[in-house]
């Protein structure tokens, strides 16, 4: 391991925890790198007065349908704290075809049996002040009781959640997500993969880092380890490879293309995206043409009205959770951990920030030992005395407190202030402090604590294992800025 000048250990790429539960279904794989991966680049690219112009000309390209999702549906609570704009709940479907969206939601002329497969559900929750999104992603082999998706027919069927597609299409799907959370869904997106290569080429390729080597012939992906700049070719290749990485399962693949999903937002706002409008315009036809949305999402007003309102919101705000789940005898299928998924469920409902009761600097995947974080904490509360409770109750878990003084100032806020190479051990402090904000204007291994009026105490750690986790796995937001090796 190398390190840094002042001779603390150097942060690595934290590998993705796979699942234990095996059973790859052949080779429908795909829909999750894809589908997010094609919604989030037209959300992003839509963010230029270019991409507008060029939306007026395709914006036929895009499939529109009504959502059909019955009368019974959840309510959405009236806002405590009215913004400019509302909350807002999309539901993300990925599909190896967009022929036939069921006859039993109002679409004449088809047949359930061309829905296709959807193997990508992704439940993103966006907040009304624009601060925050939660995209929370549904294994499509959690064994589930939905509604049957009958015409008249208000009984429900037990088996594999992706089944609600075939059953009936999108609107199925929001009845069954809808029934399972009680969120109420407000927009949906299906997209299947035909403009996948072109969305990855036209941001320069994609940075994906490998814990190992994969030699993968069934996808043709040959790369060594360390990282690589993947380009369409690849990327999808990555998308498709099953047994060369991870365990083979939906569980493996869910973290691994959410890895894929951060590197790509990265990407795309590193580039202040494509200001070539030929570019530009050729990958919003590619794009454009693999997607289906409800009808409030089917205007350029209304895209670009979405993305306006979302320019704000940086990698770091955006974060990944799988539903929490457990394992199920016959080894190929999960249920739902509700005592575990009801708090995620709850945060969407209220537009709260997940974890519930957590700062705004929470849901980070924390991979640094309060024993390894040395920090000085001082106190700008005002309070006589709470720097040293503040340094007692951080010792207790294992910090090393190396100092304890009153601050310069009277604080609103309590703050961390860091050396950015020491980004990981902040997060682990700011966890533990609650801290309100991180600075990293600091300098040297010992991280600073500041202690302002809002300070409640602390709250336990919990560091997140490199090994392969438990069947119970999935409940640690990661956020899109965080670069992670995929094992």
């Amino acid at each position: 391991m190398s390190t840094p000048d002042d001779g603390a250990p150097a942060e690595t790429p934290r590998p993705v925890q796979a699942s234990r539960i095996a059973g790859a279904h052949g080779h429908r794989t795909v829909r999750i790198a894809v589908a997010v991966a094609s919604a989030v680049t037209v959300v992003a690219t839509l963010g230029s007065t270019v991409a507008w112009a060029g939306l007026q000309g395709i914006n036929d390209n895009i499939d529109k349908q009504e959502i059909q999702a019955g009368t019974n549906r959840p309510t959405k609570p009236a806002p405590t704290d009215p913004t400019e704009y509302e909350p807002l709940n999309i539901l993300v479907m990925g599909t190896d075809t967009r022929t036939g969206q069921g006859d039993d939601f109002g679409n004449p002329g088809t047949t359930a049996s061309g829905n296709g497969h959807s193997d990508t559900t992704i439940l993103l929750h966006v907040s009304a002040d624009r601060s925050r999104a939660l995209a929370v992603s549904i294994p499509r082999d959690s064994w589930v009781t939905r509604p049957s998706c009958k015409d008249g027919d208000t009984s429900t069927v037990t088996g594999r959640f992706n089944e609600a597609f075939s059953a009936g299409g999108p609107s199925c799907t929001i009845r069954a997500v809808e029934a399972l959370t009680d969120v109420r869904i407000d927009h949906f997106v299906v997209v299947d993969f035909k403009g996948f290569q072109a969305v990855v080429d036209s941001v320069g390729g994609v940075p994906i880092c490998l814990a190992e080597a994969v030699d993968d012939p069934l996808s043709g992906l040959k790369l060594d380890a360390g990282t690589h700049v993947l380009d369409g070719t690849q990327a999808l290749a990555f998308a498709r490879a099953r047994k060369t990485l991870g365990d083979g399962s939906d569980l493996s693949r869910i973290d691994r293309q959410q890895v894929f999903l951060s590197a790509l937002i990265r990407q795309v706002q590193s580039k202040s995206l494509l200001t070539d409008a030929g570019t530009l315009y050729s990958v919003l036809v590619s794009v454009s043409e693999s997607l289906t949305v409800d009808t409030g999402l089917g205007t350029v007003d209304d895209l670009t009205g979405l993305a306006v309102s979302m320019q704000g919101l940086t990698p770091s705000k955006v974060k990944f959770v799988t539903v929490p789940w457990v394992a199920r005898s016959d080894g190929a299928t999960i249920e739902w951990n509700d005592a575990k998924a009801d708090p995620i469920w709850q945060s969407m409902i209220n537009d709260t920030a997940y974890p519930p009761g957590a700062s705004k600097l929470d849901g980070a995947v924390l991979t640094t030992a309060p024993s390894a974080v040395r920090v000085k904490v001082l106190n700008g509360s005002g309070v006589d005395g709470q720097a040293r409770v503040a340094a007692e109750q951080l010792a207790a878990q294992g910090f090393v407190v190396v100092g304890v003084a009153t601050a310069p100032k009277i604080l609103d806020v309590t703050t961390v202030d860091y050396d950015p190479k020491y980004d990981e051990s902040a997060r682990t402090l700011a966890f533990a402090a609650k801290a309100g904000e991180r600075t990293a204007t600091g300098s040297g291994n010992v991280l600073t604590l500041t202690i302002g009026k809002d300070w409640t105490g602390t709250q336990t750690v919990v560091i997140k294992s490199s090994g392969s986790g438990s069947p119970s796995s999935g409940v640690t937001a990661k956020p899109a800025d965080e670069n992670v090796c995929v094992s």
